[in-house]
């Protein structure tokens, strides 16, 4: 980096990020960071939220369904590794693509990903309030929704504020709870056998509600069930041995939650039974899951499994906090917002970020969730988001071919960096496909539009910016490329710090 950046101006840039305006340093392990990742992807709510919609095009094959989305996640989780152990950075994909492609695609990246999780905040606040509410009111307790969707976002902006430390063990106390509780849930239902016995039939692709179609359309929604295991990514500034950590966290989140959600779709799957009446009861019901504790935990799980519900979405409403912060700290630190985006407490926490985060979430939770409904604007923001996801993911699978060739020849892999992005490339374009096809009615057509138009006008901006402050460009490109490395091996010791340039420092281009 310091062949790239000459002069007093340099030097004061990296000063900037060395000291008081940084996050804190190797403050959490493996644990804390795996629970960034599997509590925002929040599986119990997505198990309870979305398992019977799925049911309804997979049938009886749903965990064979859940089980494809794994392998295909799985192929996602390594090609994303592979570029966290090269460049650990709270940037995440900001960074990556900057590398790859140059300082313009990192900051179309950086509006989309960004635009992904904060269209993520509203859907959690609206849907958890309006659970939230709706189980009230079944005991003729009416608490407006919006009260407890401003309850759960001043918890996570609070918690944001005071550090990343007490954010993620709350956070992973929610996430335990949560598994826990479904797992149990699960369990109880294999143990007695379901409705008819353990089967195998249901890694049958014949067990099928609406054919081989109906799989491959119930495994688009399945691999989105897992949207935010990436996102441990953004903790590369906080983790300890992030090359080694981030990696890790990312591939154990995977399994660990894909396996979840294959028991929870089996136990819930066989608890119903495999004929058509029983999965078409399955596919209709307004609860499943509470018939199912019901008539398996003689009344006593139901309860348990709505305070999984509330549990995951804390844990998620906390950890998106910390990933659209450090999105937008980093973003600060290079002047691709206002300065004071860059800014860290005492605590060394994004605390100006997370309070304008939360507070935008607030706004637009409660503005438009008051005028449409807060569960068909959470339905809306969910396929909205998707979309920029499904950007992103593109993005990054073609972009680790052009990286590690590019960059780290003799360590190119034709299975690792060749065959794993191309097997990801073709899942997220028949993701893509499944989300568009057949044409989706009015508004979600309208945020396909939306989604085109955020990216052409991200685009242009990075081209305006690029033509009056170059240097701005510039600096994004260099500072998310390439200074958490030269940081790492400062950090390391002389001895240490010539094998981290070797290994992540600046390529020979």
């Amino acid at each position: 980096m310091s062949s790239q950046l000459q002069g007093p101006a340099a030097a004061q840039s990296a000063g900037a990020s060395t000291n008081a305006e940084r996050l804190e340093r190797h403050a959490i392990g493996l644990p804390a960071v795996t629970a960034q990742s599997a509590a925002l992807i929040a599986p119990a709510a997505g198990s309870v939220a979305g398992l019977a919609f799925i049911v309804g095009y997979s049938g009886g094959a749903t965990p064979l369904a859940f089980l494809i989305g794994l392998l295909v996640c799985v192929c996602v989780a390594l090609v994303i590794g592979e570029y966290a152990k090269r460049l650990p950075s709270a940037g995440s994909f900001y960074t990556y693509l900057t590398r790859t492609f140059g300082p313009k695609t990192g900051f179309v990246t950086g509006v989309m990903l960004f635009g992904a999780y904060l269209l993520l905040f509203p859907f959690q606040l609206d849907f958890f309030g309006n659970f939230v509410s709706a189980l009230l009111a079944a005991s003729n307790v009416h608490i407006s929704w919006v009260v407890f969707a401003a309850a759960l976002i001043v918890l996570s902006t609070t918690l944001g504020v005071l550090g990343v430390k007490p954010s993620l063990r709350t956070g992973l106390i929610g996430l335990g709870i949560e598994m826990a509780i479904l797992t149990v849930f699960s369990l109880v239902i294999i143990i007695k056998g379901g409705a008819s016995g353990n089967t195998l039939e249901v890694f049958n692709p014949a067990s099928s509600l609406k054919g081989s179609s109906g799989l491959l359309t119930a495994v688009v929604y399945t691999i989105f069930a897992f949207v935010g295991f990436e996102s441990a990514t953004t903790l590369g500034d906080e983790a300890r041995e992030p090359r080694r950590t981030i990696p890790r966290a990312v591939m154990l989140t995977t399994l660990v939650v894909g396996i979840f959600y294959v028991v929870v779709s089996y136990a819930v799957t066989i608890g119903y039974g495999l004929s058509p009446a029983h999965v078409n009861a399955l596919a209709t019901a307004a609860t499943p899951f509470n018939t199912l504790a019901d008539h398996y935990g003689n009344g006593v799980l139901s309860v348990f499994v709505n305070l999984a519900v509330i549990s995951s979405f804390t844990a998620l409403n906390i950890v998106t906090v910390i990933a659209v912060s450090r999105i937008l700290w980093k973003m600060g630190q290079d002047r691709l917002l206002p300065q004071v985006f860059g800014r860290v407490n005492s605590r060394q926490s994004p605390h100006v970020a997370c309070l304008v985060a939360g507070g935008l979430a607030l706004v637009a939770s409660i503005g438009f969730g008051e005028k449409y409904g807060p569960e068909a604007f959470a339905s809306w923001l969910s396929y909205f988001a998707t979309l920029f996801f499904i950007a992103a993911y593109l993005l990054i699978s073609g972009g680790l071919i052009r990286f590690v060739w590019r960059d780290y020849r003799s360590e190119f892999s034709w299975l690792r960096h060749g065959g794993l992005p191309v097997i990801s490339i073709a899942a997220m374009v028949w993701v893509l496909w499944g989300n568009i096809h057949p044409y989706p009615p009015a508004p979600l057509r309208w945020f396909i539009y939306a989604t085109i138009g955020v990216i052409l006008v991200s685009i242009a901006i990075a081209y305006w910016i690029e033509r009056r402050r170059p240097e701005a460009m510039l600096r994004a490109g260099q500072l998310l490329g390439d200074i958490e490395v030269e940081e790492e091996a400062a950090l390391a010791g002389p001895a240490h710090g010539q094998a981290g340039r070797h290994a992540g420092g600046e390529p020979g281009r």
